[in-house]
């Protein structure tokens, strides 16, 4: 507890208090705040299913099932739809042996025992597992567990009596009681790890992360701020696509995931705000499904529909029931009737929908569906509920006055409903808008995008620069209609062979852009000599003005293109011209305050303070990568006079010993290489709450296993913050790209990640997300916005924290 004034307490939960440690082969490990959660939803279902209230037969038990806006029960016809569209979906995929996790009253185990060799259910209330038990049903055992007791005594006892491993996990409208994505991950990689090859995790009735706001609008028609309250305060788990592929990624086997939207006739909150996800664990490989559009199918979709053969996936179909007039779910299924196809959800844009023909088409990798995911998780709320009824119920005990205002915290990271997640992105990109109005000096208002609109035209006219010059140089070796092998144009060239790697990148942009042409035999010529506009030299000073470089960068750019020959024969060194005056610090911190630079450690100065402020102690900060300071700087403006034990980073003394120059005691300094086990290199295991990666992770060699032993630093609820580029500029391709060129017997960048050796230095936005999923990093928050022009420059942060 801390004093907040004095009228006033702040109480702040302990990070392990929240935090779901897993241990492969045995349960994971639970915070004393979510055992209490779980412990919560138990007591309310055993009540519920005690009492009876909504049993019509054994088969149709609907104890609990009440609409959110009547509050009366859900009608029993649509919930016999519901629960057969559900044992549909789970025995296309022909399950013989069967693991339910929170089967409640039996409505599904009714509909698929006699299809199955063998069932297990578990659920946490004992009235239903005595009641089902009792019915004698063959090859049918039920005990009493949480979900994440799939690796508990009674659970396996159980099993053992299957014969051999289910190969199917069935986890139906049970994941909204869970507390938090952690304990979600927690439950499907045990899941996912106890399946056979080529079996199934069905995770049935997910509530939609990105559909709340929609769900309480409708409720709460007359009142913006009653719906976003509601919202805030809804005590169920509901993640979107994102989230889940971000949990698949990081199980440890091979899993695609296919999205089912509900097909059920009545439009209900079961209907339009809930989706299907089946996870296919190590399933056999199977040709790419085609990509149709709806638009384009003509004036009668539903009957070209009809005519499609597969395999094909029909995108961007509204959905009826947000866009009247527009197919439902339950129209698609009666058009798909006879036909091997599904109804899906489309995984970036929850109120549309797409159709698979085969159904198998819809299994998708999680790469497809990586990003940031915006989940809603209720164990913030109640932690701070019930922080601030255990402090209440201290003070009383103590003798001691209860202050007027008490305010219960919980530490950054896991836990935050939708609500203030969002405000949290919204207040980060605040703070990045006013650091660009002190930029360029503006009244100290945020920037808006309107005063932004010149920045997408700046990065066009960099890249069509940049190709002229590497077009004019290609050409002049393999001009239009004279083609060479890769190996002769380097050659001719005179090509050092560590920068051969740059020329091959080179020779792939420009038959992406259309400048030069591949033969079937892979020789390459130009399309056109590439000659120079006249305007080049000062359309560049003009881009590096929009962008907010210094003048030095336009003079190191202009000179670098001119060079190129030089650069590539190792003649010159980049680093001679991008530092003419050998003073490297100097030189690179004059870069530091361009437009993208200045936005984003701003914003991530925000999220550093943030994260302090929901810490009892000092927060534990390590920078990796610090280089000339710039991301340093930021983040100590940002924690001003918070307490913080910050270490900071470099793979060169050089700059550890520039930092303590000018930092001197406030830091800790160390040398860390990321491609190397940082533990091993002396870091501390869990010794981090907040690890900053600012524009470093492209110098990994392999950014997935960098990425790994990154999060070993992490302590429970930790934060790891990057910044990156994710695309590639061609002038940077140009021209800064020689400063990564390896020493001789060194391997190159990205060999054994999703830039598969290809030269690219950059990740994409997809990739990105999907090597921090796989690490078991979790993205929770992206900025820019992608509509934003602060956008166009392609450098943006992502917060991500260890499930």
């Amino acid at each position: 507890m801390d004093a907040a004034g004095t009228s006033g307490l702040t109480v702040t939960a302990g990070p392990a208090a929240l935090a779901v440690r897993h241990e492969p082969g045995r349960p994971p490990v639970l915070g004393d705040l979510v055992t209490e959660h779980l412990e919560h939803w138990g007591e309310v279902y055993d009540w519920t299913y005690r009492t009876g209230q909504g049993a019509h037969r054994p088969d149709l038990d609907l104890s609990g099932w009440r609409a959110t806006d009547t509050g009366r029960p859900l009608p029993a016809d649509h919930m016999a739809e519901w629960a057969d569209r559900t044992a549909e979906l789970v025995l296309r995929h022909r399950p013989s042996r069967l693991l339910e996790l929170g089967c409640g009253t039996g409505m599904l185990l009714h509909r698929l025992h006699p299809h199955l060799k063998g069932y297990v259910g578990t659920d946490l209330a004992e009235h239903v597992v005595t009641r089902l038990n009792g019915l004698g049903l063959d090859g049918v055992t039920v005990v009493r567990a949480a979900a994440h007791e799939i690796n508990g005594g009674a659970v396996r006892a159980a099993l053992s009596r299957l014969g051999d491993r289910p190969d199917c996990v069935l986890l139906n409208s049970v994941t909204q009681c869970f507390p938090s994505v952690d304990y979600l991950a927690a439950v499907l990689h045990d899941a996912i790890g106890l399946v056979t090859p080529g079996g199934t995790v069905v995770v049935g009735d997910v509530r939609h992360s990105g559909l709340l706001d929609e769900h309480y609008r409708r409720l709460e028609p007359g009142s913006a701020d009653r719906a976003a309250q509601r919202a805030a305060a809804d005590t169920e788990l509901l993640f979107d696509p994102a989230t889940l592929a971000a949990v698949a990624a990081s199980a440890g086997r091979r899993v695609t995931i296919s999205l089912f939207a509900k097909t059920l006739t009545a439009g209900t909150e079961l209907t339009r705000y809930r989706f299907d996800a089946v996870l296919h664990v190590e399933p056999p490989q199977s040709p790419p499904a085609a990509i149709r559009r709806w638009d384009d199918l003509g004036p009668e979709p539903m009957a070209a529909l009809a005519r499609q053969s597969g395999p094909v996936r029909v995108a961007g179909i509204p959905n009826g029931l947000f866009e009247p007039g527009a197919p439902t779910g339950a129209g698609l299924r009666a058009a798909l009737r006879g036909r091997d196809g599904a109804v899906l959800l489309d995984p970036d844009d929850p109120m549309r929908l797409q159709v698979a023909i085969p159904a198998a088409a819809a299994a998708t990798p999680p790469d497809a569906l990586a990003g940031v995911g915006r989940p809603h998780e209720p164990l913030g709320a109640f932690a701070r509920a019930r922080l601030a009824e255990v402090a209440r119920r201290e003070l009383r005990r103590a003798g001691l006055p209860i202050p007027e205002r008490l305010t219960a915290r919980i530490p950054s990271g896991p836990g935050h409903d939708a609500i203030s997640a969002a405000r949290e992105a919204a207040d980060a990109d605040r703070a990045g808008r006013l650091a660009l109005a002190r930029l360029i000096g503006r009244t100290p208002e945020p920037v808006p995008d309107s005063a932004l609109t010149h920045l997408p035209h700046a990065v066009r006219r960099f890249d069509e620069i940049a190709l002229r010059a590497l077009t004019r140089l290609i050409a002049g070796v393999a001009p239009p209609g004279t083609p060479r092998t890769a190996e002769q144009i380097m050659a001719a060239l005179g090509v050092a062979p560590r920068h051969e790697w740059i020329v091959r990148r080179w020779l792939e942009v420009l038959t992406a852009e259309g400048a030069a042409r591949r033969d079937h035999g892979g020789r390459f010529d130009t399309v056109t000599s590439g000659d120079a506009a006249q305007d080049d030299a000062a359309g560049l000073d003009r881009a590096c003005a929009d962008l907010g470089y210094p003048a030095q960068m336009a003079t190191f750019y202009r000179t670098a293109l001119a060079r190129l020959p030089e650069l590539l024969r190792d003649e010159i060194m980049a680093q001679a011209l991008l530092f003419p005056d050998g003073d490297l610090l100097t030189s690179l911190s004059k870069d530091q305050n361009n437009v993208s630079n200045t936005y984003l450690n701003a914003a991530m100065g925000h999220l550093v303070a943030r994260a302090a402020a929901t810490r009892t102690g000092p927060l534990r900060v390590v920078e990796l990568g610090g280089g000339a300071g710039g991301s340093t700087a930021a983040a100590l403006d940002g924690l001003g006079d918070a307490q913080a034990d910050y270490l900071f980073t470099d793979v060169s003394r050089f700059f550890t010993m520039a930092a303590e120059d000018r930092y001197g005691d406030r830091l800790r300094y160390a040398l860390l290489d990321i491609n190397a086990d940082l533990v091993a290199q002396g870091a501390v295991r869990g010794g981090a709450d907040v690890v900053i990666a600012a524009n470093v992770l492209h110098c990994a060699r392999h950014a997935g296993r960098s990425l790994r032993w990154i999060g070993e630093l992490l302590a429970p609820g930790g934060l790891l913050v990057v910044t990156e580029a994710i695309r590639e500029h061609y002038l940077v391709l140009a021209t800064m790209q020689f400063l990564l060129s390896p020493r001789e017997g060194e391997p190159g960048l990205g060999a054994g990640d999703r830039r598969g050796g290809t030269g690219r230095v950059f990740l994409t936005g997809r990739e990105l997300p999907a090597e921090l999923a796989e690490a078991g990093l979790r993205p929770i928050l992206e900025l820019p916005r992608a509509d934003s022009p602060l956008a166009s420059p392609a450098q943006h942060l992502f917060v991500a924290t260890r499930s």
